[in-house]
């Protein structure tokens, strides 16, 4: 019997009675909008204006824009600092002279020693950074500079006289406010 119709007849049975199915559907679950629509009533065009509470005069003074104010707000992870353009900065190039100099003086130690060494040496350049950072946000002098070091010269002894107190030296040559002298750097790590 199926192979009688065809594939428009099918179709055409097929959309008459979809367009009857949700006609019915629209009729039982919608008869109330349709027949305010039907009659002119359009609810739509005026919805019905919120009922106002209590705790609504409380929040409207507040600004809504702080949003981290609950939480705060998020940490760097650990070892992370954020730094400013000023504070950060490229290694110049080596010369020939320097690595010369550099690999004569590296080999007077041992490895075990030089291992030590370098696990130091960011930790020193960090508080470097923040000596720095202080001297640049308060105006500080050379002789700010000289009490703050004694510090982190106190804090690592075993830097003095090394390669890294060396490349430490430059650093800061580099990146101080104020011209310093080289007797000047080794008295700092005295």
């Amino acid at each position: 019997m199926l192979k009688h119709f065809t594939w428009q007849q099918f179709l055409v049975a097929a959309l008459v009675l979809s367009i009857i199915w949700y006609t019915v559907i629209i009729l039982l679950f919608y008869r109330h909008r349709v027949q305010d629509y039907l009659s002119g009533k359009n609810k739509d065009s005026n919805p019905p204006e919120p009922l106002g509470h209590a705790w609504d005069e409380e929040f409207e003074d507040e600004p809504l824009d702080d949003e981290n104010d609950l939480m705060g707000e998020s940490v760097l992870p650990e070892g992370m600092t954020r730094l400013s353009m000023a504070q950060f900065g490229f290694a110049p190039r080596v010369s020939k002279a320097q690595e010369d100099e550099k690999e004569d003086f590296e080999n007077d130690y041992t490895d075990e020693g030089r291992q030590r060494q370098q696990s130091v040496v960011p930790d020193v350049l960090e508080e470097l950074k923040s000596i720095f950072h202080i001297l640049e946000t308060q105006q500080g002098t050379k002789q700010d500079f000289i009490s703050l070091f004694g510090l982190v010269s106190s804090k690592y002894p075993k830097i003095k006289g090394t390669a890294n107190e060396r490349a430490i030296n430059e650093y800061i040559r580099e990146n101080v406010l104020f011209p310093i002298s080289d007797e000047e750097l080794s008295a700092l790590w005295n």
